[in-house]
């Protein structure tokens, strides 16, 4: 599979809406550095169009230069390894390569080497997830995973204790980086290829975290709800606060009531109870 590059310089200030407006436009992966951001599209996902409106947009309002290229899929781990430092959530939780040693013991430690996936902890929207995770009980509970990734916030499930985690994702190179994950981290996680639409789960799910995009949170609903028992939590991230009216124009009318939110930055991850 192919993929579009987008390298982005920009102020610090300005690159967590960039990325925020430019995943409305395909793009699913990014890495910050010291100049902005690049990030990664599958070719079929790309918006051009809607990607030239974007960078047209905030280069009104602040000094930014980008540049689009088309790229081959490609194991990303030697730049990444250049510059990534482990993550840290509270005193909880380690996110850290297999090539780290960490220097103290943390209750949960979590193992990720991604390829062009989304998901190292790096990103607001997967530190939420996890926080958001960390309140909710998932002992003996079943849990999926939607739009793995990395396959980390499973690995962060089945460290809390769920009984059954199971994990889908629509690109084939996640789905193979997040097996790699789960046999890193010593856990037999199944992970399908497909959307949600396309799954044939045998039970519904007691916890069911997405950390996708508005737009496919939105389009996605509805079957989220369809594998969810009664009682049954939603985490969702990937939008910031000013979008939460729009997930609950969505949200309410499937019995689903929002129980809290927290926020890092402008980026905003939601807990839903299903009623």
């Amino acid at each position: 599979m192919e993929f579009v590059e987008i390298k982005v310089n920009c102020t610090p200030e300005f690159g967590d809406i960039l990325q925020a407006e430019l995943a409305e436009a395909g793009f699913s992966s990014f890495l910050d550095n010291e100049k902005g951001f690049d990030g990664w599209a599958e070719v079929d996902a790309y918006e051009a169009e809607a990607t030239k409106e974007v960078m047209a947009r905030y280069a009104a309002l602040t000094e930014l230069s980008y540049e689009v290229v088309e790229v081959e899929k490609q194991n990303w781990n030697e730049e990444w390894e250049k510059n990534y430092e482990p993550i840290f959530i509270g005193d909880q939780v380690a996110i850290h390569a297999d090539f780290h040693q960490l220097e103290k013991d943390f209750p949960y430690k979590i193992a990720i080497n991604p390829k062009m996936s989304f998901g190292t902890g790096h990103h607001q929207t997967t530190r939420l997830m996890i926080q958001n995770m960390l309140n909710i009980d998932h002992q003996q509970k079943r849990v999926l995973d939607a739009g793995t990734g990395t396959g980390i916030l499973a690995i962060m499930a089945q460290l809390l204790g769920a009984a059954e985690v199971e994990s889908y994702d629509i690109d084939e190179w996640c789905v193979e980086n997040s097996k790699e994950n789960y046999a890193l981290n010593k856990m037999e996680i199944p992970v399908y290829q497909g959307t949600i639409a396309e799954m044939n789960f045998e039970q519904p799910f007691d916890i069911l975290i997405a950390n996708i995009n508005r737009n496919v949170l939105v389009h996605e609903m509805k079957d989220y709800v369809a594998n969810m028992v009664a009682g049954g939590h939603l985490l969702l991230s990937g939008f910031y606060e000013e979008d939460i009216a729009i997930i609950e124009e969505v949200t309410a009318p499937l019995g689903l009531e929002k129980q809290s939110f927290i926020k890092e930055g402008d980026w905003v991850s939601v807990h839903f109870i299903l009623k």
